[in-house]
Parts: C-alpha cells; structure tokens; sequence
C-alpha cells in the first residue's frame, strides 16, 4: 500500500510505526554540514546529537534554521540555538543561521538558500537533517525534494523528546496526537504533490 492510499482512519499503531519510525536511524558516518531544525526545545533534544557529531570530528559546519519567536528567551529559534551551539562548544565559525523559516519546507528551501550563497555546494556531498524522529520521515522527503539538483545525499540525525520516541509515542496521550497529527502531514504533503508517494506495506 502507497501512502496516498491510507485515509486517516486507517491509522493503526502498526501504520503509523512504520511510516515515521522505520529505517529511521544514524549510522555513524562523515557528514559535511548538519542542518538542526528549530523548535522550542531544539536545544534540548536536537543540537546535542549534532554537537557530539561535530565533536567527534564527523561534521564541520552546522546550520540552525527557524524563524519562529521562542518566548522565554526573547529571541527566535536560530538565533536561539546558535547560541547555545556556542556554549556547547561549537565553534562561531562553523556555525551558519537561517532565522526566517516558519516550516519544515521552509527550513530546507531557505537552508539551500544560504548554502548557495556560502557556495558549500562546491565540496559537500553529506548533509544530515537533525530534527525529533517522528518529525524525520518528512523532514528527510522534503529535503531529498529541495536538494535533489544538488548532487548531495540526505541523511537523518534524528533527536530524542520523551513523549515521541519510537517506544513511546503510543504511550501518552501528547505523543499519540502529535504521531498522528505528522503521519496525516505527510498524507497531505503526498496528496499536494510537496514530496514523493512511497510504499508503506
């Protein structure tokens, strides 16, 4: 069964397992820039995955992209995980910032943006898309979409939250909805043409 066959109530714990969570892993690998989509808690569950693969030497530069308001901090999303980058001991340097997106199509189309005018197409062939995982699988298809003329690979660098990890999302009422709520994303992202259909069963 394709995905642009389901409809939302066919939604089974085991269809939504495989669509956001199947084959979702990092193989530990030499990367050439790793792209860390924002959120409110991006800096708890997803920079810390980039930073122990920029300090083991895998990755040498490192995009931080979101441009939605992170109301503790005053600042927005980018901004806000430079600077934590900064203290997790990246370097300035090898930190590039996209601070306009306000989606997950936007972080890639505005990412490719800067990279192009930071010409890094000359030498990367790796980039790893650093987001929760059940955020992955669309994360991924949308990027292997903008970057497909770029002659690049697309790999996943999936971060951990509590309530949406593989062996929890069903466990929790928060991570049921949210689950879900990606899996009929992608439906609908499928059905618009915005990434490509793909076999599920």
């Amino acid at each position: 069964m394709k995905i642009s066959e389901l409809t939302k109530g066919q939604l089974t714990e085991d269809i939504v397992d495989k669509v956001l969570y199947e084959g979702i892993e990092y193989k530990q690998q030499s990367l050439d820039v790793a792209i860390i989509l924002g959120s409110s808690k991006a800096h708890i569950y997803r920079l810390p995955y980039a930073v122990e693969v920029y300090k083991n030497g895998l990755v040498s530069k490192i995009i931080v992209s979101g441009g939605r308001n992170i109301g503790n901090a005053n600042m927005v999303e980018a901004d806000y995980l430079k600077e934590k980058a900064i203290e997790f001991g990246i370097k300035k340097e090898d930190i590039l910032v996209e601070n306009k997106a306000m989606t997950t199509w936007e972080n890639m189309k505005l990412s490719r943006e800067l990279m192009i005018k930071n010409n890094m197409f000359k030498t990367c062939i790796k980039i790893a898309i650093v987001t929760s995982s059940f955020h992955m699988r669309r994360s991924i298809m949308i990027a292997e979409r903008v970057f497909r003329d770029d002659g690049v690979n697309i790999v996943a660098l999936p971060g951990e939250d509590n309530s949406t990890r593989r062996t929890t999302w069903f466990t929790n009422e928060k991570g049921r909805v949210r689950a879900i709520g990606e899996v009929e994303k992608i439906i609908d992202y499928v059905k618009q043409s915005k990434i490509d259909d793909f076999e599920i069963i």
